[in-house]
């Protein structure tokens, strides 16, 4: 195309410069009566018009060569470079050219190693990894995607994200990403090409603030729950067949400290040590079965409308003799008019009769307990704050797991299980609810949980 344009542009202009030219020269040499000169004139023009064709052309040969060379750079063939010594007059154009055909050519190779390698890592990831776009187009999967979910092709850009995964859970987890524009994690149960369990982690691909896609990592953990499942089961079951032999020793102990006779000391004082560990061994083996039951679902767990007031009368009386025995003293704040709440009440319950017996446990003879409840846009609050010890900012992240102690000589004196928190959070999640610990060591705790007053239907 150039060829055919190019002259035409440069030779048009020069040519009607050159006739003008010859024309006013023509009618001069005519007004002064000259023809002589008009011969002249006419041979000029002829050979000026020849010397013009040629370097036109000349030119114009020179400007194919590099415009060849531009396209091939610009499809990407970098083998040909322009000969500036055959380029006379076009040395600079030439040498810019080769110049900008040798960087273009290394950042392409950089390009195509970074894409390479990028490649090769997201293959050989433990993790399955796919890219869709908002059309769920998908745009990346990686050969552990392929393998995990049983698909032999695809083809990015065309295939669609549930012609390759029938999932309906996972499909309206993408749409709820694109109506959230925010990522989250979920574990998503798939049945095909066999029955899995895999943590699904949803992140936005954005560029310049505007979403056009979305990655999603799959992670089997399968067999790390079976684990987690056998390891709990282990620990129910022997729990289980330690209740039977510790219920005959505690049964025993209590039989020899009622026949006992005055005069043995020592003896009474090796009962009454035995009978403390046994019902502190008989304490922990009901807290471990219970929160087994609770990790595990057991619980049968039927909710219904529930009077708060009604739930914690028995409650308040039990632990106002509790807090006289240490002479602390017991605050109750309900508001009035307080809404049901859909819930259980043995849970409930023992809800609050673990935060309520830590706070009077690690709280100093004359502290203050204070339960407080009310109401909050469709959710009940409940509160249960202390004047005690207190806990240390760094332990607050782990102090809702199972056996987790920040003083374990201290909570061994005073009976405690390393439990009570664990059985907590477990219940608050069985809710729907979330719970946040405030506290300074040395003036006291604030232990505060959200449940909604109706729960979701699933």
């Amino acid at each position: 195309m150039l060829k055919n344009t190019l002259p035409v542009k440069i030779c048009v202009p020069y040519f009607v410069l050159l006739f003008v030219c010859f024309f006013f020269a023509n009618y001069f040499v005519l007004a002064t009566a000259k023809p002589y000169l008009a011969l002249f004139f006419l041979l000029m023009f002829a050979l000026l018009t020849a010397i013009g064709f040629f370097i036109i052309k000349r030119n114009i040969s020179y400007l194919s060569k590099i415009t060849h060379i531009a396209k091939n750079i610009s499809r990407g063939d970098f083998t040909i470079q322009a000969d500036v010594s055959s380029l006379k007059g076009m040395q600079e154009l030439a040498e810019s050219i080769n110049t900008m055909g040798n960087r273009l050519q290394a950042q392409h190779q950089t390009i195509s190693d970074d894409e390479k390698k990028l490649l090769s890592i997201i293959n050989n990831m433990n993790d399955a990894i796919i890219a869709v776009d908002l059309q769920q187009r998908i745009i990346l999967i990686n050969n552990t995607a392929n393998v995990l979910f049983g698909i032999p092709e695809t083809l990015p850009g065309r295939d669609f994200l549930w012609e390759k995964i029938r999932s309906e859970t996972l499909h309206s987890l993408i749409k709820q990403i694109m109506k959230t524009n925010a990522g989250f994690t979920k574990e998503i149960e798939f049945n095909a090409p066999k029955k899995r369990l895999i943590q699904t982690q949803f992140s936005l691909l954005q560029k310049d603030k505007n979403t056009y896609g979305i990655l999603i990592v799959f992670h089997d953990i399968t067999d790390l729950r079976k684990l987690e499942n056998t390891r709990k089961e282990f620990v129910a079951n022997v729990s289980h067949e330690l209740r039977t032999p510790l219920t005959s020793i505690k049964g025993y102990v209590e039989t020899l400290l009622e026949n006992y006779t005055k005069g043995d000391e020592h003896t009474f004082k090796c009962l009454n040590i035995i009978m403390k560990h046994t019902q502190r061994l008989d304490s922990l083996i009901k807290d471990i079965l219970e929160l087994s039951k609770l990790e595990t679902n057991e619980l049968k767990i039927e909710l219904h409308e529930l009077n708060i007031y009604e739930c914690i009368e028995d409650i308040l009386h039990t632990y106002n003799e509790h807090c006289a025995e240490k002479n602390q003293s017991f605050h109750l704040n309900i508001s009035q008019n307080l809404p049901s709440v859909e819930s259980n009440e043995y849970l409930l319950r023992q809800l609050l009769t673990n935060l309520i017996d830590n706070a009077i446990k690690y709280t100093h003879e004359g502290g203050n307990i204070c339960l407080a409840i009310d109401s909050v846009n469709e959710h009940i609050r409940i509160e249960v704050s202390d004047t005690g010890i207190g806990i240390p900012q760094e332990h607050i992240p782990r102090i809702f797991e199972r056996f987790y102690r920040i003083d374990p000589a201290r909570s061994r004196e005073m009976g405690g299980t390393g439990l009570g928190l664990s059985i907590v959070k477990h219940i608050v999640n069985l809710h729907n609810g979330s719970i946040k610990l405030e506290s300074t060591v040395g003036k006291g705790s604030t232990f505060t949980i959200i449940l909604p007053q109706k729960q979701q239907e699933m």
